[in-house]
């Protein structure tokens, strides 16, 4: 594995980071979920599932290890964007990729570049989906030493996969060639191989070598590609196919078989978040190192999934692709050691644009050193305990949201007040109070005329044509 050994940039940077230990940076582990809905957590509020809530005990011991955001927000309502912002910091009002299918540009800068430029080690395992390796915008590119994965949105629709990335080259799984649901056997890793696996894998090797040498900070990016719709052999999205069902789930035969398949799969994903975390643990590394948990945009309900049979999105409207709460509004976990106090809620708000900049605060990285037109803030002092004002505002678009499939919409959100604008209509503007309607069924713009208007003044603040849909 290449090692960056810039002593003189490591000092420099160490030296204005109070709180790391010595000259040891903190390392930064981000952990994303793929379509994992707000409430499919347990210890998010999800009261009205008649199923019960499905079983997540190593996040929720995660959870009470951390600091747990009850307003966090994703980049979009679908996967690209989302995961565009959180690289580049920049919200889908002007980000390169505002919809699925575009990739970044040469001249994107992404957190991966900000830290390997600090001295960083950076590392990306499981779904890229922000351009190919023959692209400009190959991870490889983009700022990280290692990429172990997917590179393309569609493929990673296949769970049992003929191949993965290691780096630019194929990494080929012979047991996965032809794979279907009857070749593979049950469970299904009785004669395939799940792509889940080799990113746990991956990850555990990855550690092993970032604790044989300590003195080299990490950033390591675990991109999930579950529990999004996929297939066996196929990228078409004809279910969820867990490698098996797990108790108690497989009990329930009155359910149908993608929804014991949906709740197996989240819980094996808390399994395996479990594991590595254990493995961060007795490797010594988890004092150091500052974990993040979200989703990449809200519940799904694809792949003959019913996000509504387990109440996936909790309290909120919507689901994936929807720009009302439940569609962008994520869960979020940040666990730091002798930083965050234990066991914390906080309803500071904060979305995937502001990754890059929170991430460069922890680096101890100075402004004048990240790229310019961000759009984002560092959570640093709401982590260590500190008041801090919430952002002007949340901004979000979406080519072809549920709500207008054929259209387009924006949707804002300062302070409580909440709006949803689609453009296909006449272009009304909708207004919630998130603070007495969080599920927003009760449109009160009629009566706060002048919120209408500053939310509109927002939205055409953030939002730069890009010729990307419709015009827009």
């Amino acid at each position: 594995m290449q090692r960056c050994t810039c002593l003189i940039v490591l000092l420099s940077v160490a030296c204005c980071l109070p709180f790391a230990t010595g000259a040891s940076l903190p390392n930064i582990f981000f952990i994303l979920a793929d379509d994992l809905g707000y409430g499919d957590l347990g210890t998010y509020p999800n009261a009205n599932s008649s199923h019960g809530h499905i079983l997540t005990p190593r996040l929720d011991e995660l959870a009470s290890q951390s600091m747990r955001f009850t307003d966090a927000y994703a980049g979009a309502p679908v996967c690209a964007p989302s995961r565009c912002t959180l690289m580049t910091g920049k919200h889908t009002g002007h980000c390169t990729v505002r919809s699925n299918g575009p990739i970044l540009s040469a001249s994107d800068v992404t957190v991966a570049t900000v830290l390997q430029k600090a001295g960083y080690y950076t590392a990306i395992v499981g779904k890229w989906g922000l351009g190919d390796n023959s692209s400009v915008a190959a991870p490889n590119e983009k700022g990280f030493d290692f990429f172990y994965g997917y590179t393309s949105q569609e493929n990673a629709h296949d769970y049992y996969p003929p191949f993965l990335w290691l780096n630019r080259q194929q990494d080929m799984i012979p047991r996965n060639k032809g794979a279907s649901k009857e070749m593979c056997g049950s469970p299904l890793t009785k004669n395939c191989v799940w792509a889940q696996d080799l990113f746990i894998n991956k990850t555990i090797d990855l550690l092993d070598e970032f604790a044989a040498k300590p003195e080299q900070p990490f950033y390591l990016f675990l991109s999930f590609t579950t529990p999004h719709a996929g297939g066996i052999g196929t990228n078409a999205e004809t279910g969820v196919p867990a490698p098996e069902e797990l108790q108690p789930y497989s009990m329930h035969k009155d359910w149908p078989e993608i929804e014991r398949d949906f709740a197996s799969v989240i819980t094996m994903q808390d399994r395996q978040v479990g594991f590595v975390l254990d493995h961060l643990s007795k490797l010594n590394l988890d004092r150091n190192t500052v974990v993040f948990f979200a989703s990449d945009n809200g519940a799904h309900n694809e792949g003959h999934h019913n996000y509504q049979f387990f109440d996936s999105s909790g309290p909120l409207r919507g689901y994936k692709r929807s720009l009302h709460e439940g569609g962008i509004r994520s869960p979020l976990l940040v666990r730091w050691p002798n930083v965050v106090k234990q066991g914390t809620v906080t309803g500071q708000q904060w979305g995937f644009w502001d990754f890059l900049q929170t991430a460069a605060d922890i680096a101890g990285i100075q402004g004048d050193s990240l790229p310019s037109n961000l759009d984002g803030y560092s959570l640093v002092p709401t982590l260590k305990g500190m008041p801090q004002d919430q952002p002007l505002y949340n901004y979000v678009e979406y080519c072809g949201p549920n709500e207008d499939k054929s259209g387009w919409g924006q949707t804002v959100r300062f302070g409580d007040w909440k709006a949803v604008r689609l453009m296909n209509g006449n272009g009304h503007v909708e207004l919630y109070n998130l603070a007495t309607d969080l599920d927003e069924t009760h449109d009160i713009s009629s009566e706060h005329p002048e919120q209408v208007q500053m939310a509109v003044k927002y939205m055409d603040d953030a939002h730069v044509q890009g010729n990307y849909c419709h015009g827009h």
